[in-house]
């Protein structure tokens, strides 16, 4: 009986479908489920049309950039693109579906539910998270070893912990600020951020570190700057010792763990002056620093080619052609064999692909969230608002130094901003009618 009453709760269904999203989005061979997800929620979405109209017009700016910057990519597509049918496929499997995303979220979440979408967040990541440490333990039981650098449940740790981190935004968000706003108790949620933190850190990918510093520093500011009143001076003064001996620890060990950041700036700096050679396009060995040691692949590589990017911006500022492997196609126009995939930098691929008004189109989009976000936190104290900023910063922030803006990556962000501002619009309603 009791599981017929949760069936019956409202909005249970839509939960459900949004955490299974979610969750299942970061893991591979899952596409044809995620089609089918996506077939159901615009099915919804078409039943919830009316809905949807005032959803849109509720939000007309992002809404018309993300519109805005959808049809200049299928235009640039069409009209300027080196490889036209390539482009459009592209479109179509990233962008198009991206937006489609987007309707679904800001649908699905314009009601209340029995979970807001910061909790479907928080739980996808505990799932994922839980599944990673499960294989992780079962195998250091089998082998007599802990893994490092290495994930179970996704292609990349990369792909890993841009999740984690994303879901660790929304515990920190909840934690701080969420008092009466999510169905998890303080110390799950403290227990929830322990665990992903754990899990991220042994998944050793350095852009992921990064963006844990970023968050755990931006929301102390953040909390700081809100809590001030309540803050003395001395608790102040411990909970920044605590952060920044925190960080510190974290950090040293995390460089000393990981042998190529010993070498990454000899690295990068052979990367950004390297352009007569063939190493960065993996057409012949990596070079060898001073002492003899081989150059840190990744710092050398990541950096010749936004170095190579930005040059190709320079040479052509209206883009040679929509497509993940942009930078691969023209740097072969340029008259440079490679066996590159794509440059590692979301905003290189971008501007290589779409030119530099597709990238200031999306800049323009992300923008005017991180905008709403902060309004709606700033002048309502909206957690929805916060999160809807520091996961936009945090994308933006992780696009420089890797291309997370395609793929299950661009389709979970752009279905959770929607569902953040569905979740904002529900909130100024609420109060309106007080």
């Amino acid at each position: 009986m009791k599981v017929l009453a949760i069936l019956r709760q409202p909005g249970f269904w839509a939960v459900l479908l949004a955490i299974i999203f979610l969750t299942v989005s970061n893991i591979s061979h899952t596409i044809a489920l995620r089609y089918l997800l996506l077939a159901i929620l615009l099915a919804w979405a078409f039943v919830e049309r009316q809905v949807l109209v005032r959803m849109l017009s509720s939000w007309p700016v992002p809404s018309l950039l993300l519109g805005g910057f959808l049809f200049y990519a299928l235009l640039h597509s069409v009209m300027l693109s080196g490889w036209m049918a390539t482009s459009l496929a592209e479109w179509r499997s990233q962008l198009l579906m991206g937006g489609l995303w987007f309707i679904s979220g800001m649908v699905l979440f314009s009601r209340q539910r029995c979970l807001s979408v910061m909790d479907c967040v928080v739980t996808a990541g505990l799932l994922l998270v839980a599944a990673e440490v499960f294989m992780a333990v079962r195998y250091y039981y089998l082998h007599g070893s802990w893994l490092y650098m290495e994930v179970f449940t996704t292609a990349t740790k990369l792909e890993f912990t841009f999740f984690v981190n994303f879901a660790m935004a929304f515990v920190a968000v909840l934690a701080g600020f969420g008092k009466g706003k999510t169905r998890f108790p303080l110390w799950c949620l403290l227990a929830i951020g322990a665990l992903m933190f754990f899990a991220s850190f042994h998944a050793g990918a350095r852009n992921g570190l990064i963006g844990l510093s970023y968050l755990v520093l931006s929301f102390t500011f953040i909390y700081v700057l809100t809590h001030r009143q309540q803050l003395s001076p001395v608790r102040l003064a411990v909970l920044l010792l605590i952060v920044g001996v925190g960080m510190a620890g974290f950090l040293s060990k995390a460089i000393h763990k990981d042998a190529r950041n010993q070498i990454f700036v000899q690295s990068a700096t052979m990367g950004w002056q390297d352009r007569d050679g063939s190493a960065w396009l993996r057409m012949e060995p990596y070079p060898l620093l001073a002492d003899g040691r081989e150059v840190d692949a990744s710092a050398y590589e990541r950096v010749a080619w936004i170095r190579a990017g930005l040059d190709l911006i320079i040479e052509q500022p209206m883009g040679y052609g929509y497509d993940r492997r942009a930078f691969r196609q023209a740097l072969f126009s340029q008259g440079k064999p490679n066996q590159i995939g794509h440059s590692h930098s979301g905003f290189i691929d971008m501007a290589v692909g779409l030119g530099v008004p597709g990238v200031l189109l999306w800049l323009s989009f992300c923008v005017s969230l991180i905008v709403i976000g902060l309004k709606a936190f700033v002048l309502r104290r909206e957690v929805a608002g916060l999160a809807l900023m520091l996961v936009t910063c945090g994308f933006l922030g992780r696009m420089v130094l890797e291309s997370i803006s395609k793929d299950h990556m661009l389709h979970i962000f752009l279905f959770t901003v929607a569902a953040l501002l569905a979740q904002i619009h529900q909130a100024q309603s609420g109060k309106s009618h007080v």
